[in-house]
């Protein structure tokens, strides 16, 4: 044999057999898999706006009482493993952010006004316009376009009066 085919073979060998020391192994799938579980369901968010490790989402635990959807700015939550597909646009209409990081949402006290409500998604968070009851007995809508009422003049008969919302304008029975 010659002396620079032995080099070349030991040299083919290791490769190989140190080639394959670089796979994962059973018990590595293993681990990384039980990180994975421990991670998803761990605290998250709260007044101290705790986040959740890279990968994850921040959503509420649906097993307290505390509904961030019901003005409970500081609830905490429960990390999920985060999903490629985003449910909304981030320009949604009726809905007017105060934040596009779902991250920094835990942590940040804002309140909206009259006939809008709080909401959080994976956007980020803000306020709503709630939905419009156009059959609601107490109101009578003469347009269900807030532009148009801008313009338009209308009388209330006795006992009623006048109303303009993101749902338009009318008369509503005085309380």
């Amino acid at each position: 044999m010659s002396v620079r085919f032995i080099p070349c073979c030991v040299l083919v060998a290791g490769i190989a057999l140190l080639g394959s020391g670089c796979a994962p192994t059973a018990d590595a799938a293993d681990q990384k898999a039980a990180l994975t579980e421990a991670q998803a369901g761990e605290f998250c968010g709260g007044i101290a706006g705790i986040p959740c490790a890279a990968g994850f989402t921040c959503v509420d635990d649906p097993n307290d009482s505390c509904d961030p959807n019901q003005g409970g700015r500081d609830c905490g939550g429960i990390c999920q493993a985060s999903e490629e597909k985003k449910s909304c646009t981030g320009r949604e209409p009726g809905y007017t952010y105060v934040s596009r990081d779902p991250a920094e949402c835990p942590a940040i006290l804002f309140t909206c006004p009259e006939g809008q409500s709080a909401f959080f998604n994976d956007c980020g968070c803000g306020c709503k316009t709630n939905a419009c009851n156009y059959n609601d007995p107490a109101r009578t809508y003469v347009s269900q376009d807030p532009d148009q009422c801008a313009v338009i003049r209308f009388t209330c008969p006795e006992g009623q009066s006048a109303f303009f919302d993101d749902c338009g304008c009318g008369c509503t029975t005085a309380p």
